[in-house]
C-alpha cells in the first residue's frame, strides 16, 4: 500500500482549474489549490453553514471577492443583516468588505422598500396576528378591499394594466385601506334607525391597533411611509438599485438590514429576494443576466415549515430555491442552525460548504442532506478550524476539506478580545 503523493492528488482536482475560481487549498496539501465550478455553484444553489464563529462571513467575503476578480460582470446581492460588509471606523470613515470599485453599499432604509411592493401573503404577516381569535374575519376583509385598492390603481389612465392581482405591485393607499377597515369595523344602522353592533362590529379592533402602532412608529417610515417611492412609478429605479444597474453600476451589491427593526427584518429580505426573482422572471433576456442573492442570517427569514409567523417569506424564497435555477437566479443560504432553515430550500441546494458545527441535532441534520456514501465525513465538522470547511456536491471533483484563502479586506466579524480589553 502507498500513500497517495501530492501529485496524484492535485490530478483529481484539475477538472475545474480551467474556470479560475480558486478558493482555497487542500487542507492535507497545502501546496494543492481548489477550485470550485461557478456554473454548479451559483446556478444550482449552495449553503455556507457554520457556527458563530466558525469563518461563515470570512467564506462570503473570500467568496465574492474571488468571483468578481473571476468575472467582473458578476451580479451579487448580499443581505447584510449585521452590517458585518459595510461599517463605521472610529474617525466616521466607512471600511468596506469589498474593493470600492465593485461594490455598492445601500442602507435598506434609504433604499425604501415600500409596503405596496408587498404581495398579500407578505402584507398579512405584517399586519395580521394569526393567533387572534378573528384573524380569519381579518384576513378575508383585508383580502377583498387590498384587491379592490390595486385594481383601480391598475386601471388608472397612467398604468391602465388589463388585469391586476393581489400581489400585483402597484401603488394603494394605505390610509385609504384604514379608512374602509374602521368603517367595517364600525356598528351599523339597524331596521329601527339607531346604530347597532353588526356582524364585523369591533373583529378589526387588534388589526387597526397593530396598524396604527406600527404608522406612528418612526422606525418603520421606510416601510410605511415612503418619501420617494409614492407611485408606482418610481420601481424601476429600484429594481435598478437591486440588481447592481443604478448609478454607479456594481457587480456587488449589499443591502445593509441592520438598520431594519427586528420584526420586519424577515418581510423585508423576503421582498428584495423575491424582488430580485421577479425581475428575471419577466426578463427576456434572463439568459445574459443571471442574478446571485446570498442570504445572510437565512434561519431568521426562510424558517422551518413549522414557523408559521413568517410563512410568506419562506415561500417567497422557497420559490427562488425552487424555480430559480431555470430564469438564471442562483441562490445562497448562510446559517448557523441549519436544522432551523426551510427544509425545501436545502433540498435544492447543490453544493454544501460545511464550517465547524458541534450541535449534534446540526450535524444530524447536515448528515440527512448529503448523499448517503458522503454521510460519515460529516463527523469531522467538530473539529475544522477557523476558515476551514468540508465542501460536498456539485461544485467539487469529490468531498474535500479545504481551508479558504483569507479575504482582503475583511469583514467587520472578528472576536473581540475579553482578556485585553477586560485588563
Amino acid at each position: 500500500v502507498h500513500a497517495v503523493s501530492s501529485a496524484e492528488v492535485g490530478k483529481m482536482f484539475e477538472r475545474f482549474q480551467s474556470k479560475g475560481l480558486s478558493v482555497g487549498t487542500v487542507a492535507t496539501h497545502p501546496s494543492l489549490k481548489v477550485c470550485l465550478d461557478p456554473s454548479n455553484l451559483f446556478g444550482r444553489h449552495f449553503a455556507i453553514l457554520g457556527q458563530t464563529g466558525s469563518g461563515k462571513s470570512w467564506t462570503v467575503a473570500a467568496l465574492v471577492q474571488r468571483t468578481v476578480a473571476v468575472m467582473p460582470r458578476a451580479h451579487i446581492i448580499i443581505l447584510d443583516l449585521h452590517g458585518e460588509y459595510c461599517w463605521k471606523r472610529e474617525d466616521g470613515s466607512r471600511h468596506y468588505a469589498f474593493a470600492d470599485a465593485i461594490v455598492r453599499h445601500v442602507d435598506a432604509r434609504e433604499l425604501e422598500i415600500p409596503y405596496w411592493l408587498m404581495t398579500y401573503a407578505e402584507l398579512c404577516d405584517l399586519l395580521i396576528d394569526h393567533t387572534d381569535f378573528s384573524a380569519h374575519n381579518q384576513v378575508a376583509a383585508f383580502r377583498d378591499v387590498l384587491g379592490r385598492l390595486r385594481a383601480a390603481e391598475g386601471a388608472s389612465p397612467g398604468l391602465g394594466l388589463p388585469r391586476t392581482t393581489l400581489d400585483t405591485p402597484v401603488f394603494f393607499d394605505l390610509a385609504a385601506l384604514r379608512a374602509e377597515i374602521e368603517s367595517m369595523n364600525g356598528q351599523v344602522m339597524g331596521s329601527s334607525g339607531k346604530l347597532i353592533n353588526g356582524t364585523l362590529t369591533g373583529k378589526f379592533d387588534n388589526f387597526l391597533m397593530r396598524l396604527d402602532s406600527k404608522l406612528n412608529d418612526v422606525r418603520y417610515d421606510f416601510l410605511l411611509k415612503p418619501k420617494v417611492r409614492k407611485d408606482s412609478a418610481s420601481l424601476s429605479s429600484l429594481l435598478r438599485d437591486f440588481v447592481g444597474l443604478g448609478t454607479p453600476k456594481s457587480a456587488v451589491t449589499v443591502i445593509d438590514l441592520s438598520s431594519v427593526p427586528f420584526d420586519v427584518r424577515p418581510t423585508v429580505a423576503a421582498q428584495i429576494g423575491r424582488l430580485a426573482f421577479e425581475f428575471n422572471y419577466w426578463n427576456p433576456k434572463y439568459r445574459e443576466f443571471p442574478i446571485l442573492l446570498m442570504c445572510e442570517e437565512a434561519h431568521a427569514y426562510i424558517p422551518r415549515a413549522s414557523e408559521s409567523q413568517f410563512a410568506g417569506a419562506r415561500k417567497s424564497m422557497e420559490r427562488i430555491a425552487k424555480e430559480g435555477r431555470k430564469y438564471g437566479v442562483g441562490l445562497a443560504v448562510v446559517s448557523q442552525r441549519p436544522h432551523e432553515v426551510s427544509e425545501t430550500v436545502l433540498a435544492q441546494c447543490g453544493t454544501f460548504i460545511c464550517l465547524r458545527i458541534t450541535n449534534p441535532d446540526d450535524q444530524a441534520y447536515v448528515r440527512s442532506l448529503v448523499p448517503e456514501s458522503e454521510g460519515d465525513l460529516v463527523s469531522v465538522l467538530a473539529g475544522l478550524g477557523r476558515g476551514e470547511a468540508l465542501v460536498l456536491g456539485e461544485a467539487v471533483p469529490l468531498p474535500t476539506r479545504l481551508q479558504f484563502d483569507k479575504p482582503n479586506p475583511t469583514p467587520n466579524s472578528d472576536d473581540i478580545d475579553f482578556y485585553t480589553k477586560w485588563r
